[in-house]
């Protein structure tokens, strides 16, 4: 008997810490060739249909880098496309010496991998169903960007 208990207890906890956790409704990996965030491709596009919803979600970016880097800040924008043709430009600055929010070193990856995360918007509604275009234009300097590994976008619900 006690064992079942223990074991409905088990089941229970860990469907409410799966329940619980920040699942992502989009999340795309565009990985560069050579790490290396060429000027000629200075733009990354991302465009997600969305069946609208009232509900807020959470825009976040993430620069996965290796090595040393060849520039200590990385200037870009992020413009944000609604369906309907609303466009929003913001200006994003990378300080990969002091970051605003500190590096990410994932378990099992080489001691020089780290991921920079930028929230850029924490609380974001798409009400309007459609296809939401997100683009990333780096203008930081005209030569390349070396030991940039890789650009994610990731959306994920808001807890209230």
């Amino acid at each position: 008997m006690k064992k079942n208990i223990t074991f409905i207890l088990l089941s229970l906890s860990l469907f409410l810490f799966a329940s619980c956790s920040k699942k992502a409704i989009y999340e795309k990996i565009v990985y560069f060739p050579d790490n290396n965030w060429t000027f000629e491709n200075k733009a990354v596009t991302f465009t997600i249909p969305l069946p609208g919803s009232d509900n807020p979600f959470s825009v976040i970016l993430e620069l996965e880098l290796v090595g040393p880097l060849n520039v200590d800040m990385f200037y870009a924008s992020f413009t944000f496309i609604s369906p309907g043709g609303g466009k929003t430009i913001k200006p994003l600055t990378f300080n990969f010496i002091t970051p605003h929010e500190p590096y990410i070193y994932k378990k099992g990856a080489p001691s020089n991998e780290r991921t920079l995360r930028l929230t850029l918007y924490p609380k974001k509604y798409f009400s309007e169903p459609g296809d939401y275009t997100f683009e990333i234009n780096q203008f930081s300097n005209k030569a390349d960007n070396y030991g940039i590994k890789s650009i994610s976008l990731r959306i994920e619900p808001v807890k209230e």
